[in-house]
């Protein structure tokens, strides 16, 4: 094959051009469209409740199959799998609309399934205090990490983790 063989085609990469990269520019975004991406998120903040709802009853769920299930390994795997998927979810959605105690609690959980063997009956109280927190923090609607009320929830699932992490 000779060099005459050979056609390179270049293609417009049109999500570099909408991110104003295009032409050796560094990338330059319109402050127009980040007020339009923030004013979407702010208007999404209304369903936080119910999505928040939602994933901590599907969490409840795949904690209650991952218990029920651990004679399958297959499926143990696929709960397990499940439930750190659903915590993840939770510290997302959470850190998007600045609901750090919650944020705090799914990444907490979401860490603890990296190491979890749900056979174990100390692992099965600290993601129970887990998920016990994230419903007690959900109900009173707490936002922030600084308050009273926050630092007695991160202290009830600290103290769990350690009483039975020393077992």
């Amino acid at each position: 094959m000779s060099k005459s063989d050979v056609k390179i085609i270049h293609r417009k990469n049109k999500l570099k051009a909408k991110a104003g990269g295009e032409g050796g520019k560094s990338g330059y975004i319109d402050p127009n469209a980040v007020a339009r991406g923030q004013a979407s998120i702010e208007k999404q903040e209304e369903n936080y409740a119910d999505e928040v709802e939602i994933i901590l009853t599907k969490i409840d769920s795949a904690w209650d199959d991952l218990k029920s299930e651990l004679d399958d390994p297959k499926k143990e795997k696929q709960n397990l799998s499940t439930l750190h998927n659903y915590a993840n979810n939770i510290k997302d959605i959470a850190k998007t609309f600045n609901y750090e105690l919650m944020s705090y609690f799914g990444e907490s959980l979401r860490d603890f399934c990296e190491k979890l063997n749900a056979r174990n009956p100390v692992h099965q109280v600290i993601v129970k205090a887990h998920i016990d927190v994230m419903w007690a923090a959900f109900k009173t609607n707490i936002k922030g990490e600084g308050s009273k009320e926050a630092e007695e929830l991160k202290v009830i699932l600290n103290k769990a983790i350690e009483k039975h992490s020393k077992i």
